[in-house]
């Protein structure tokens, strides 16, 4: 009887870590706000649709259990991280909600079959996934947004010296770039269409990116604006700085670098040589009692 157990622990781990695999190829989002037209022409509901599905039925009890206060931190991390895949506040709470209702199955399942320290680890696995991916895409995203920061700063102090406004030349190099930067500009620029004062609208960019180099360039804006300094002098010294920010941090990295190597070599590929010495020396001395 323990063994069939043991199987359908076996059976049970397996196809989570076939569902984690897939889940960190892609994002399961793909196809959230397709039309049920297309959906029914490409094949059906896929994971993430199923798991919507499921978590729209404990959506009442998750908004409640989030309260306003948590939605509204909840809304200002989906936007730092892009909102992936047309991600919305609603959308994530079903998504997460449908990973809380499997996690508690996997756990039921699993104290059943007298295994709940496997049950809890799933348990706490399945509803640290979405928190845990979010965090993830704004962290790569913030990467991304720093990288391609400099470049930007260089395209639009060039376009202000050429003569246009401040707004049009954020527009224009917007519309020739695609990517954090871009998509942080252009979300800035419709707040100013819709009345904005343009010091709120860059504060609320600085707040949304949380990135040191995004952080120096809308402070610089803003100081520039309120002192008279001329932009394309300010946008290209800003540019200098993150830049030399950059290089930093790209420096820091390399150092950090050696040490992981290290610790792989120690960890990983001192043990596996040990391992092949003793067993050559035990098979070329005939055995454990020939060596001694």
């Amino acid at each position: 009887m323990e063994a069939l157990y043991f199987g359908a622990a076996a059976a049970a781990l397996f196809v989570i870590g076939a569902l984690s695999v897939r889940l960190l190829r892609t994002t399961g989002l793909e196809g959230i706000d397709l039309p049920e037209t297309v959906r029914s022409e490409e094949g059906g509901k896929d994971l993430g649709e199923r798991l919507e599905a499921l978590g729209a039925r404990f959506l009442g009890l998750t908004l409640r259990w989030y309260g306003p206060e948590r939605i509204k931190k909840l809304d200002v991390r989906l936007r730092a991280a892009g909102r992936p895949g047309g991600l919305t506040v609603l959308t994530y709470l079903r998504r997460q909600s449908g990973f809380v209702v499997v996690g508690l199955a996997l756990l039921l399942a699993m104290v059943l079959l007298d295994e709940p320290f496997v049950g809890v680890l799933l348990f706490v696995a399945l509803v640290a996934w979405m928190p845990w991916w979010l965090s993830r895409m704004a962290s790569s995203r913030r990467v991304r947004l720093n990288r391609e920061l400099p470049d930007f700063l260089d395209v639009l102090a060039v376009t202000i010296a050429a003569g246009l406004g401040f707004r049009q030349a954020m527009e224009r190099v917007a519309s020739f770039h695609d990517g954090p930067i871009a998509d942080e500009v252009r979300t800035a620029l419709q707040e100013m269409g819709m009345g904005v004062s343009r010091r709120r609208s860059l504060v609320a960019m600085r707040e949304r990116v949380e990135s040191p180099g995004m952080s120096a360039f809308v402070t610089a804006l803003l100081q520039a604006e309120e002192l008279g300094v001329p932009l394309g002098t300010a946008v290209t010294s800003i540019a200098e700085d993150v830049r030399q920010e950059r290089a930093q941090e790209v420096r820091q990295a390399a150092a950090k670098a050696g040490t992981k190597v290290s610790l792989v070599v120690t960890m990983l590929i001192v043990p596996g040589a040990m391992v092949l010495i003793l067993a050559g020396l035990f098979l070329g001395n005939g055995g454990l009692g020939a060596m001694f």
